[in-house]
């Protein structure tokens, strides 16, 4: 017992150190901040700070005035009617019709007693030294839409950044197609392993999307993917509209049965699939998805690869419907090399396994680099020398 007690209490020193710790470092921003960017006018812009605060965002048109020169909107996270306190701040965006700079602010929260909150320090982006971030609304229609793919870093944040400083001009936002990090343990490291590149490649303007994997699915931090990564559909499975495409984001889940030891009795994968599933049927027959000149559908695992349990309960479930959806690519990864003998190009064509859709299927040291038309889906790949190590990939959109 009194082994005991000693370790309870050098357990609570040791905590009370670490808070000591952070309460001595100055109040700032962590981490971001970075956008999501969806259809309908809609924005998610996500930052951290080192301590609790209460956070905005502050709006100006884009109209060459100074960010200072009148008093802006604020706009809280405010789900409820009060606005929240934490560490992870997200603010919501609506009816963002036309470019529109924008400013981030947290207020440290020193103390709080019932009602009463007293703050301590202020940390905001700075707009008088630089231009206010830029957010520019998704675009409707228009010829062609670009955009870059990274996939299967796996907390290699050097990897990552030779990849994105390789990356070609031009691309309107970035998809992080899932195992970023091998496992969720803790904001630091998915800031460290992959999100701190991302900001500094984004900027706080380009938008993120993120598919999540399987990797992303596991480690006790796992369950706050959402609040980092957030969706229209509160689930990592979602849909937005780009130009002229209509995407279609996917969560193939875990690869093992749920009742895996690997997994200690916390899966419940097989339920997820099948309400997916049912989501994913009611996007494909909407007017909004079938009316899209051309559709992609984006999700870790590819459909037509696997003979392990997840990979084929998502192929039963799922190949039925992307036959139906009019589909002209899916975009993946999971696998972190396609075999060149077999195939030249990382592409697993049209009616391989039933699916007939080809499936394009991203390394884990390539960047790749998408363009998509009504008539035409371009994919080329870049790794961290700038060499074009595949070929490209030209895929004719269904009529």
């Amino acid at each position: 017992m009194k082994r005991r007690i000693l370790g309870v209490a050098a357990a609570l020193f040791a905590a009370g150190c670490a808070f000591s710790a952070a309460k001595g470092e100055k109040f700032a921003i962590t981490g971001g901040p970075y956008v999501h960017t969806f259809d309908g006018g809609r924005a998610e812009i996500v930052w951290t700070t080192n301590r609790p605060a209460v956070s905005w965002v502050e709006t100006a048109p884009d109209d060459g005035t100074h960010f200072y020169a009148q008093a802006r909107p604020k706009f809280f996270n405010a789900p409820m009617g009060k606005k929240l306190v934490g560490t992870v701040h997200r603010v919501s965006l609506k009816n963002i019709s036309e470019p529109t700079r924008y400013r981030v602010v947290s207020a440290e929260v020193a103390s709080r007693s019932g009602e009463r909150v007293d703050y301590g320090a202020y940390a905001g982006s700075d707009v008088y030294r630089r231009d206010p971030f830029l957010l520019r609304p998704a675009p409707k229609g228009g010829g062609a839409v670009k955009f870059i793919v990274v996939n299967d870093i796996h907390a290699d944040s050097a990897r990552l950044a030779a990849l994105l400083a390789r990356a070609p001009k031009g691309a309107e936002f970035l998809v992080l197609n899932g195992d970023m990090l091998s496992r969720m343990d803790s904001e630091r490291q998915i800031f460290s392993g992959f999100m701190d590149e991302v900001v500094k490649h984004t900027k706080g303007e380009m938008p993120v999307f993120f598919a999540r994997g399987n990797h992303e699915a596991r480690g006790e931090f796992s369950e706050e993917f959402l609040k980092y990564f957030p969706t229209p559909t509160g689930k990592p499975y979602y849909s937005f509209k780009w130009g002229p495409a209509a995407f279609a984001f996917l969560d193939a889940g875990e690869d093992k049965p749920d009742g895996d030891i690997e997994y200690y009795g916390m899966s419940d994968f097989d339920a997820y699939r099948a309400e997916q599933a049912e989501w994913f049927k009611n996007l494909i027959r909407s007017d909004d998805f079938k009316n899209s000149p051309v559709k992609i559908i984006v999700v870790h695992v590819p459909p037509s690869w696997g003979a392990w349990h997840g990979s084929m309960h998502f192929r039963k479930l799922f190949m039925p419907l992307i036959n139906e959806s009019g589909a002209a690519a899916i975009l993946s990864g999971h696998l972190h090399s396609f075999d060149p003998a077999k195939n030249r190009l990382p592409l697993y064509p049209a009616d391989k396994d039933g699916i007939n859709v080809p499936n394009v299927v991203n390394s884990n040291t390539d960047l790749m680099a998408v363009s998509a038309s009504p008539e035409k889906i371009r994919i080329s790949f870049v790794s961290p020398d700038g060499g074009n190590p595949r070929g490209d990939i030209e895929i004719d959109v269904p009529k």
